[in-house]
């Protein structure tokens, strides 16, 4: 076989004048001239549509003594005169001049064609995005590497998706800073001066010893030690500054907590004044001066923090799946908003990697700020003042509506994979809504490098639910649908069962589609017009029909009575959702159930029903990505390192049980699902064709 070279484009044009020295007269005939013509426009759209090039031995194979003579893959030509006019070049968009500059680039790099072939054979490339396409020489592994793969694949599904998630960062281990002299105590007053009053005064050597509490700053107080002869003796706050800063260690911790449960400065305040500490925990300007200075920078470098790992933990997984991985991934994009229905403030954009289900990029768009509602408007004096000084402290960083958020945060995510992760989102998962697709293919993100999209099966499987059920809505104003012999919510939700399961337990389009209309044909049939054509056969088959006619046994009665109104105004319904082009969308059988994860972890620390800013959105969203992609302990200890204070010793302990948690929970939901896979293999017949569901 002949060894493929890479693909690299000519840089010397062949000519057009084939005539040579001693050719008969009969080879200068207008007729062999066209031919020629024809030929050599054959070799020219060949040359420039492959950029291909034989090996340098070709080129010199013919070597001219003449002095406007060169050596050529296809022959000689004539070396232009310098005299001679160039011919203008048509200006070309901004799209090709890119795309030709980057080719030129990319060709100057390999000068020769054996160079390129060491390129091609060091860094060989299949992405979209190059130019300079390599042909890749089929590599064979030993048996014991086989061996090694096919082991290291079966334990990895043998594991949860939460367990292969952990596992892509570093074991978590206590930091040593955390010791138990940091811890803090909820002491009474009464009982430490229960304690002092045998304790002599330093100065007197009297005993009488007092704890009286003196300024307070939140939570820190300054408790001041008294004696009732000599007066105050010392001093202390009950909570140290956080290093570098002024700000006190208790106040930032309390901050911390309350945010981690879902809840804001009214919930520290009253908790705060039940416990019998303080009135008021934190006052709400306070709150929020913290919030802005200190949580804020926090939560980004935090997340900023994980999301490096996140990527760098794809690409170790994306090179061993394909050793010719360069930017190209599949990711899962859904939007969340903060509040139920069409009339949200505040919209949330994630992306997630589907292989390893790590959040590599998030965004949070707000079309609404307080303070623009409650300032001066246009016309007043004092507007243009206030309209400086506010701009950096506005909250809304988007025009669009609720509904727009989730297609204006995909533009902006995937418009930035590039130059934040250098990657390229070109296989992209998503719920029934093709408004973000339709965005990102007019947009043209990576140029001529197309976005395709796979289909949500949990979405799809819903639209058989909705559809049953908006056909009954619409019935009965006519002849109703519903009722005995007709479309019960029992008989709903087994089709969207079955229509579920026919998805995931096929792969090609022609399964998929048989299977889907053998549940409707099942249903449909009764004693008098049998359908079961589309069944399985044989005594395998979910299909009782089928299995009595293979056991040559007499056809059991139908257990569904359909009408025929009611058969008629379903098959509508199942020829429209059993089309090829939906059906080949969820051949992946891909899901998002990753994003749905996120979702109900972003909201259990932003819940819904409560008020929040942007910046409390942004700080929440960040913590909850930490949590969901490394866990509630390496997520503890990257908002502690950014806040600038020492981790605590029982928040490491409560954060290792929650993860411990996490995993067995996940484990155990994991090792269920298997098992009732294996339960369900086992009892059907793989030679049979099996759509599920009866």
């Amino acid at each position: 076989a002949k060894r493929s070279l890479p693909l690299v484009r000519s840089t010397v044009a062949p000519s057009n004048q084939r005539a040579r020295r001693g050719r008969s007269s009969a080879l200068r005939s207008p007729r062999y001239a066209s031919r020629a013509r024809w030929r050599w426009k054959s070799l020219v759209f060949v040359n420039r549509a492959l950029r291909f090039r034989t090996a340098p031995t070709i080129m010199a194979r013919r070597s001219f003594k003449k002095k406007y003579k060169t050596a050529h893959a296809f022959g000689s030509r004539k070396r232009k005169s310098p005299m001679r006019k160039k011919k203008t070049r048509p200006l070309a968009s901004k799209s090709e001049s890119f795309v030709d500059g980057q080719r030129d680039a990319e060709v100057d790099a390999s000068p020769s064609t054996s160079d390129a072939v060491a390129f091609a054979e060091e860094m060989p490339s299949t992405s979209k995005g190059h130019t300079v396409l390599a042909h890749l020489q089929p590599r064979f592994g030993s048996p014991e590497a086989a061996r090694e793969q096919a082991t290291a694949v079966q334990a990895s599904r043998s594991m949860s998706a939460t367990e292969r998630k952990m596992k892509l960062f570093a074991e978590s281990e206590e930091p040593a800073s955390a010791e138990k002299c940091e811890e803090f105590l909820v002491v009474q007053v009464a009982a430490m001066n229960a304690l002092l009053a045998t304790t002599p005064c330093e100065q007197c050597l009297q005993p009488g010893l007092t704890v009286v509490p003196g300024t307070r700053h939140g939570l820190a107080t300054k408790m001041i030690l008294n004696c009732g002869r000599c007066g105050a003796v010392a001093n202390e706050w009950t909570s140290p500054r956080r290093e570098g800063g002024r700000v006190f260690e208790a106040n930032l911790r309390s901050m911390q907590a309350i945010k981690s449960i879902g809840k804001g400065s009214t919930a520290l305040t009253d908790f705060w004044s039940i416990m019998n500490v303080s009135h008021r925990g934190l006052h709400q300007k306070t709150f929020q001066k913290h919030l802005k200075a200190e949580f804020k920078p926090a939560g980004d470098a935090a997340s900023g923090s994980v999301f490096s790992d996140a990527v760098e933990a794809v690409r170790k997984v994306y090179a061993e799946m394909d050793p010719c991985f360069t930017k190209n991934i599949t990711v899962v994009y859904d939007g969340t908003w903060m509040t139920r229905g069409h009339t949200s403030h505040i919209g949330v954009g994630t992306v997630i990697e589907f292989y390893t289900g790590l959040v590599i990029d998030s965004v949070v768009l707000s079309n609404r700020c307080h303070g623009c509602s409650v300032g001066p408007k246009e016309g007043d004096k004092k507007y243009i003042k206030w309209k400086q000084s506010h701009e950096l402290e506005c909250q809304k960083n988007t025009n669009v509506n609720s509904g727009r958020m989730e297609v204006e945060a995909a533009l902006l995510l995937f418009g930035r994979s590039l130059a934040k992760n250098d990657l390229r989102y070109t296989n992209i998962v998503c719920d029934g809504d093709s408004r973000t697709f339709l965005a990102l293919s007019d947009d043209k993100t990576y140029g001529f490098i197309e976005i395709t999209k796979e289909d949500c099966v949990n979405h799809v499987k819903k639209r058989m639910g909705s559809a049953l059920r908006a056909l009954v809505t619409k019935s009965k104003k006519g002849q109703p649908l519903g009722g005995k012999g007709g479309l019960t919510q029992n008989l709903i939700k087994k089709l969207t069962s079955y229509y579920g399961m026919a998805l995931r337990e096929h792969s090609e389009v022609d399964e998929m589609r048989r299977a889907v209309m053998a549940t409707f044909y099942h249903i449909s049939s009764t004693d008098a017009e049998p359908h079961h054509e589309l069944c399985p056969p044989g005594s395998a088959s979910w299909c009782k029909h089928r299995v009595a006619e293979a056991k040559n046994e007499p056809q059991p009665p139908h257990k569904y009575h359909l009408a025929r109104h009611v058969a008629d105004a379903l098959l509508p319904v199942y020829q429209r959702l059993s089309e090829p082009h939906l059906l080949d969308r969820c051949r992946g059988k891909k899901t998002q159930n990753a994003a749905e994860s996120l979702h109900s972890v972003i909201w259990s620390v932003l819940p819904k029903d409560e008020n929040a800013s942007l910046i409390a959105a942004e700080t929440a969203v960040s913590e909850a990505i930490c949590r969901y992609n490394s866990g509630t302990f390496h997520a503890y200890v990257e908002f502690c390192s950014s806040l600038g204070i020492k981790p605590g010793h029982h928040a490491l302990r409560r954060a290792a049980e929650k993860d411990s948690m996490r995993m067995k929970k996940a484990s155990k939901a994991h090792q269920a699902k298997g098992q009732r896979a294996k339960r369900h293999h086992a009892a059907k017949d793989t030679k049979d064709y099996n759509p599920g569901a009866f």
